[in-house]
């Protein structure tokens, strides 16, 4: 039997752009608040909103939108690979590649792997990366920055220059500043401000 289809929440806002647009589908599909603070984070904070992105990237409408705003933030800057840690960049690496064939300025995705492979090579990185290649690192949510930082870190060692740093969504709780010491600035598509307005909004 086909499971049935989620039923999401509907809002009332007119997105009239790619921008507003995916802030109200991350914020109609991903956000959860709560007024105590039961969502554990992978940091092992406890928080009363939690951004579940995954719900998101791997929609068809999320991962098109995705794909397109994250393409334009990269685009011209002579970038030759687009990833992150391995599981939340995955679908916006994806995506962000289709985006760029679909642009006729191909930028393929690769994946920073957690733990180097048991076997065969031993490699962090999965995908067509040609070594030495600049690159941007990208993630779904920021809070601490310990996941990107470990892009980061895998990719330095490798020899890899790290040209721009995006994530989705920037909780403001020190990643910001973690990834700033590793000379990048993270660019954010949306902070978190941006979604405690719109629940304020309701």
């Amino acid at each position: 039997m086909a499971n049935a289809e989620p039923s999401y929440r509907t809002s009332t806002v007119v997105a009239d752009s790619p921008y507003q647009a995916l802030l109200h589908l991350l914020f109609q599909r991903a956000f959860q608040y709560r007024d105590e603070p039961v969502f554990r984070l992978a940091s092992g904070a406890m928080s009363q909103y939690y951004l579940n992105c995954k719900l998101v990237t791997l929609d068809p409408r999320g991962a098109t939108l995705i794909g397109a705003l994250v393409f334009e933030r990269i685009r011209g800057l002579g970038i030759r690979g687009v990833g992150g840690l391995t599981l939340g960049a995955d679908p916006i690496a994806v995506a962000t590649a289709i985006a760029s064939e679909g642009a006729g300025e191909p930028i393929p995705a690769f994946v920073v792997r957690k733990e180097p492979k048991g076997h065969g090579t031993d490699q962090w990185i999965e995908g067509p990366l040609v070594g030495g290649a600049p690159v941007a690192v990208v993630d779904d949510v920021v809070t601490t920055g310990g996941s990107t930082e470990k892009a980061l870190a895998v990719l330095s060692k490798l020899g890899y220059p790290i040209r721009k740093v995006i994530a989705l969504v920037d909780r403001g709780e020190g990643g910001r500043e973690a990834i700033r010491k590793w000379g990048v600035e993270l660019d954010s598509l949306f902070r978190i401000e941006d979604f405690m307005a719109l629940r304020h909004q309701r």
